[in-house]
């Protein structure tokens, strides 16, 4: 079984030879594990580590495979652009040396002083046209025994970067104009730019991923009817893209989203990713829901891998595929995807090395 069937398999709900992996992590991480390995390249690192999905944005969501950039010239689009999804949307990232180790942030919403619909529309949007999708399937040819997914998409978490969390909820609540034409421009942007990029590579791609935060520790972020009113229908115009070009969808969503999971089912969503344990506890989702979609995560971030031990996070790590790997319907996975720089390369290790 080579790594796509693997996770096409688990998707489908039908018995593995073992739970396919999947990682995302910063640069820092990323470099961290390469220096450990003495590897260089991103396969070599997936091999070392016997992961199964290739992200196209590259490990660390930024040096991927992407199509090329032919638009104007931009200071977010330089030549050796990788994917990275700030650029799109004219958002500086930051990158900090905290006690917690390196870290990158989104610089401040570029949106967040427009006044009514005109400013908003004078904005710099991007425009499909800027790229060239025509080099993608025989770039992605050495990733071909790889499930190879496409991310970067969102159609409400991008919005907050671009309008600020706190103004994108105060627009739903009383200038549902504002935050409706946001939330339309990027999802129009990403429907046309995924569509284009999954016609230049016939069935090479296997998942398309949102990134769409819902929850927060104990809540939704949004309540269950602003869900219904400015995400679901641009989610369920996402998940009809990817079926109609055989594509699984994936959405992320940290924190804890319970409420919505039967909602999200309805509306398409094949995988859901993270199952952040702090927040909702991953052994009942899978047996609530675990029939009904494919589940990636579980793995505690916040305590297990950056303050557990080796056999803290070997121990946690079987418990958790042993409960959720039954009849597939699981891809592991920390309980969230982008590893962070405070968590020590052993216990990255002893994650993928449990399974």
């Amino acid at each position: 079984m080579n790594h796509k069937e693997r996770v096409w398999q688990a998707i489908s709900h039908q018995p593995v030879d073992r739970a396919p992996m999947h990682m995302n992590a910063t640069k820092w991480v990323v470099n961290k594990l390469k220096k450990t390995f003495g590897v260089v390249s991103d396969k070599e690192l997936l091999e070392k580590l016997h992961l199964d999905i290739y992200d196209m944005r590259g490990i660390d969501l930024h040096s991927g495979t992407a199509p090329l950039y032919i638009g104007p010239e931009s200071k977010f689009f330089q030549n050796n652009w990788g994917g990275n999804i700030m650029s799109f949307w004219g958002i500086e990232e930051i990158e900090k040396s905290t006690t917690a180790g390196w870290l990158c942030e989104a610089g401040p919403p570029p949106l967040a002083l427009a006044a009514n619909l005109d400013e908003l529309a004078q904005y710099n949007w991007p425009d499909v046209e800027w790229f060239d999708f025509s080099s993608l399937k025989s770039r992605l040819a050495d990733w071909n025994d790889y499930a190879i997914m496409a991310s970067g998409c969102s159609v409400f978490q991008h919005a907050t970067y671009l309008r600020g969390m706190d103004i994108l909820l105060m627009d739903m609540c009383m200038q549902p104009e504002m935050a409706h034409f946001v939330l339309k421009k990027i999802s129009d942007f990403y429907y046309i730019y995924f569509e284009k990029m999954f016609q230049a590579t016939g069935d090479m791609i296997d998942i398309f991923a949102l990134a769409d935060d819902f929850g927060m520790q104990n809540s939704l972020l949004i309540s269950p009817e602003m869900f219904d009113e400015y995400v679901a229908p641009q989610l369920k115009r996402m998940s009809g893209l990817a079926h109609a070009y055989g594509k699984k969808l994936l959405l992320h969503s940290c924190g804890n989203i319970e409420i919505l999971i039967p909602r999200l089912i309805e509306l398409g969503v094949d995988i859901l990713d993270p199952i952040q344990p702090e927040c909702m506890n991953p052994l009942i989702i899978k047996e609530k829901y675990g029939h009904q979609i494919c589940l990636r995560g579980g793995i505690s971030v916040q305590n297990t891998l950056t303050l557990g031990t080796v056999d803290e996070v070997q121990t946690e790590t079987k418990r958790i595929v042993e409960a959720l790997n039954v009849d597939g319907g699981y891809i592991l996975s920390p309980g969230h995807p982008v590893l962070q720089d405070d968590i020590p390369v052993e216990n990255i290790i002893a994650l993928y090395q449990s399974n």
